[in-house]
């Protein structure tokens, strides 16, 4: 260490941070604890000429920097940034306040950042300051254009629209919005249906980010301009840090690929920066060079936004370009922890930014392990110069993907097989896709012609790497699904990988090397389960109603082990259930194969989730109503059923054993009397039976059907957990229907304030009035109850 001084501290100060974040200390008492530190180490130093007490000194001195950078990070977050209102939604709302920031726009759609002075709700205004993200959706590409030309930053707004508390997490292991927006300041949300709805009071402007919101907008309409859709967002995302325009399909399969860290702007793309102005200033002299290559930098650097990845690359080109001024030789490794400094002091919760870690890790990364890769190869001497940078190359590329798989495993919950191949491919291309993009876009300043021909030749070479991540991204064995790698298992990591560094360093014997690798897994493997908690336990029935927004979706699993899922969700062009809520729900919960799929009927806020899943292979068997011919949709359903050798069976009258649990079907579609029902009515109904405790799920069953239940089941419908019909709808939850059922415990699955204004106040008040207990998922998100047969157990999930 002793050749990187600086990184001793810096490392130092974020440990601080990060026992801060989770002890969390008051204010005061790290106050104290500093200047008692501070004190202490100054008496060291006026008395240790007397006395040996260098050793103390330095502990001493870690624990100082430690502290203060606790103290540092307190006082950075002491405020904060909580939703400022008790009603999760507001319609007819007006806010009033400064345009802090603007986002490119993405038709239809335009959004940015509002530093609210006052609010004006149902003709009250209440003055506050807060920071709010506005999001304009306007159909009218005219009206849109209009706005996006005419507004500026700083400019002082006055917007109508409907505020919305941020979504948090509503299911296990979900991102959670809330807190994303939390720790961006931003406190609320405001939807605005229409341009017009957004009024500019005064066009005053701040000078300088205007200015960088106006280049912005400039590169992207040139992109805009010469390239076609696809490569255009691929090419925002590469040179303006803006990858709202890559799709989501194309984002998973890059994530999959295991070379997400391309989309990032990066050192590569600095690195471009460094050339260019040295090439551009190549006649000037070297001192005003270096200052000109400086000062493009710094615009590129805000230009893009500022992401940790660039102020880092930023920050160690210009140290090199100083040292180099100097004739002093350049520390890389320094270098990162300056760049790192400099960040943590201008946001100590940088270090929760996952563009940060990755960035950060990647880099230590390859400045450590590369050499020590480097000189292993060298050892063999390796005479073919291709096949040797080859391995070289997959040596930086290994180097990285180890310093940041926690953070990967973290974040997407996914090891990629095929990161290694893919890269080699991929970052040459990634290159050519830069190269191409920068150099199109200044020939195209003065010479459109030109422009066109770099930007088809650049479209071809986008073209081939989407090809290739496609392929990579979804082969069968692209990736492993990790499951719930936490802090701690990143902690033992990260011990492991110093062994492994150590051994690199210790060991000359090959041998001894591998049987080190070998050991350090085989312990990585055993100790990062220590802390896995299991969610669905075994040999018990977990009924786990999932928060799918407006509609049904209920996972069950039952003591035999095998897995059900009642309903989906929705999907619709811009969301799908099934694959954005479902699907990654059950890769983080284990779960391969759903045995059984229960479609309770077929509206589309129940089934069509279902359509992804059987799609990708997730589903055994389908259970459903019979054949609607009547209905495109329920014909279009069964023939992806068929095509997919998914076994299909109607609802009739019979029983399921599942181990020491049974699930009766209560209806039976395929008889007469369910033909004169509409939808809702045929929805499937499932009693399930484990010990004492009972459950009976009812789809959208409304008082038609429920009568029908009454009368051919009777007392047989007393349970202990009721799924209550039609989402809490008043066509539902009859008050026969809730005298025979005589449930402990109601689930609603609702969407938060919803267009249907479900659950209906008058259902909410038969439940009341008969003190039975109400879970609904818009008020609590996820709801999971777990039953040995005996006791049943509401699972706190938020707090495992």
């Amino acid at each position: 260490m002793k050749n990187y001084p600086v990184i001793k501290y810096v490392v130092l100060f974020i440990i601080g941070i990060i026992t801060q974040h989770y002890i969390g200390l008051s204010f005061s008492m790290l106050l104290v604890i500093v200047i008692s530190l501070f004190l202490m180490l100054v008496i060291l130093q006026l008395i240790k000429t007397k006395l040996n007490l260098i050793t103390t000194s330095s502990v001493l001195l870690v624990l100082l920097i430690m502290s203060s950078g606790a103290l540092y990070f307190t006082s950075r977050t002491m405020i904060k940034t909580e939703y400022p209102f008790n009603r999760t939604k507001l319609t007819k709302s007006i806010i009033y306040g400064t345009a802090k920031s603007i986002n490119l726009m993405h038709e239809p759609k335009l959004s940015m950042i509002i530093e609210v002075d006052s609010v004006n709700i149902k003709g009250k205004t209440i003055f506050f300051k807060s920071d709010f993200l506005c999001s304009i959706k306007e159909k009218n590409p005219k009206l849109l254009n209009n706005l996006y030309d005419k507004i500026g930053v700083g400019n002082y707004v006055k917007i109508k629209g409907t505020i919305n508390k941020p979504r948090g997490e509503r299911n296990p292991g979900e991102f959670d919005y809330y807190k994303y927006l939390q720790s961006k300041e931003i406190s609320a949300l405001i939807y605005v249906g229409g341009a017009r709805n957004i009024k500019i009071v005064d066009n005053k402007t701040t000078l300088g980010k205007n200015i960088i919101f106006k280049v912005r907008k400039a590169i992207s309409k040139s992109i805009n301009e010469i390239y076609n859709k696809r490569t255009a967002g691929l090419l925002k995302g590469l040179i303006l840090a803006d990858r709202s325009e890559i799709d989501y399909r194309v984002k998973e399969n890059f994530i999959n690929s295991g070379v997400i860290h391309v989309l990032a702007v990066s050192g590569l793309h600095v690195g471009f920066i460094v050339l260019i102005f040295f090439f551009l200033f190549s006649r000037v002299s070297i001192y005003p060079r270096t200052l000109l290559t400086i000062i493009g930098l710094i615009a590129f650097l805000l230009i893009t936004n500022n992401p940790p990845s660039v102020f880092r690359a930023t920050i160690m080109a210009i140290v090199m370009l100083l040292v180099f001024l100097s004739n002093r030789n350049y520390n890389a490794v320094n270098a990162l922890a300056i760049a790192a400094l400099i960040l943590l002091v201008i946001d100590p919760a940088e270090i929760f930014n996952p563009g940060f870690q990755l960035s950060f890790s990647a880099v230590l990364s390859i400045l450590i392990v590369y050499p020590l890769f480097d000189a292993k190869i060298r050892e063999f001497d390796i005479q073919n110069k291709f096949l040797k940078y080859l391995i070289l190359f997959i040596a930086v590329s290994l180097a990285a993907q180890l310093g940041t798989l926690p953070f990967t495993l973290i974040y997407f919950n996914k090891l990629s097989i095929v990161s290694l191949f893919a890269n080699l491919l991929v970052i040459p291309l990634i290159g050519l896709i830069i190269s191409l993009g920068i150099l199109s876009l200044i020939v195209g300043s003065f010479w459109t012609w030109a422009a066109l021909v770099f930007s088809s030749a650049n479209m071809l070479t986008a073209d081939v790497l989407f090809y290739i991540v496609k392929i990579f991204g979804e082969l069968k064995f692209s990736y492993l699904f990790i499951r719930e790698f936490s802090i701690l298992d990143a902690v033992i990591y990260y011990v492991l990988f110093l062994i492994f560094i150590y051994a690199l360093k210790r060991f000359s014997n090959s041998f001894a090397i591998i049987i080190t690798i070998i050991l350090l897994i085989g312990n990585s493997i055993v100790y990062i389960q220590l802390d896995d908690k299991e969610l669905l336990p075994d040999g018990e029935l977990s009924v786990f109603m999932i928060d799918i927004g407006q509609g049904d979706g209920i996972l069950l699993k039952f003591p035999n082990g095998k897995y059900g899922l009642i309903d989906a969700g929705n999907a619709t062009p811009t969301f799908d259930n099934g694959e954005r809520v479902i699907a990654p729900l059950l890769r983080r919960l284990g779960i391969d194969k759903i045995d059984y799929g229960f479609i309770s009927h077929i509206d589309s806020d129940h089934y069509k989730g279902f359509l992804y899943l059987i799609a990708n292979g997730f589903i055994s068997k389908i259970y459903k109503p019979k054949l609607d011919t009547s209905l495109s949709k329920d014909v279009r359903l069964e023939k992806l059923i068929h095509e997919k050798n998914v076994e299909l069976e109607y609802y009739s009258k019979k029983s399921i054993d599942f181990g020491n649990a049974r699930m009766y079907i209560l209806n039976d579609t395929t008889s007469t009397t369910y033909k004169k029902f509409d939808t809702n009515n045929k929805s499937g109904v499932f009693k399930i039976v484990h010990g004492n405790n009972t459950f009976l799920f009812v789809g959208d069953a409304e008082k038609q059907a429920e009568k029908l239940l009454v009368n051919t089941y009777g007392k047989f419908l007393d349970v202990d957990v009721l799924k209550v019909g039609h989402h809490g709808s008043k066509t539902s939850s009859s008050e026969i229907f809730i005298n025979y059922t005589k449930p402990d415990i109601a689930l609603i699955s609702v969407g938060l304030d919803n267009k249907f204004r479900h659950p209906s106040k008058i259902v909410i008040d038969r439940y009341k009035n008969r003190n039975i207990e109400i879970d609904r998922t818009d008020l609590e998100g996820a709801v999971i109850y777990q039953s040995d047969g005996e006791n049943l157990i509401k699972i706190n999930w938020k707090d495992l």
